[in-house]
């Protein structure tokens, strides 16, 4: 009887660790197919010339900045 449980106890442990393999697999692939982040433009700041995501740039007068206080000081510099 000690020896059936034991073989029950390890054959159960076997299985639980092909079961959380193959649930790793699936989840690994369902990432993969996810959609992809799509890349972003960099624009450069008309003031400092860092580089920002296009998506972040603030757009005044036609031209590119990295924040808002960039914008209002060039601007002002060009009168």
């Amino acid at each position: 009887m000690l020896k059936l449980l034991f073989w029950l106890i390890v054959a159960l442990v076997i299985g639980l660790f092909f079961a959380i393999r193959q649930a790793n697999r699936l989840r690994a692939e369902q990432q993969d197919d996810s959609p992809q982040t799509r890349s972003l433009e960099s624009v450069r700041c008309a003031h400092c010339g860092v580089f920002v995501p296009e998506d972040k740039a603030v757009r005044r007068d036609g031209q590119d900045f990295c924040s808002w206080e960039h914008a209002e000081a060039w601007h002002r510099e060009q009168g």
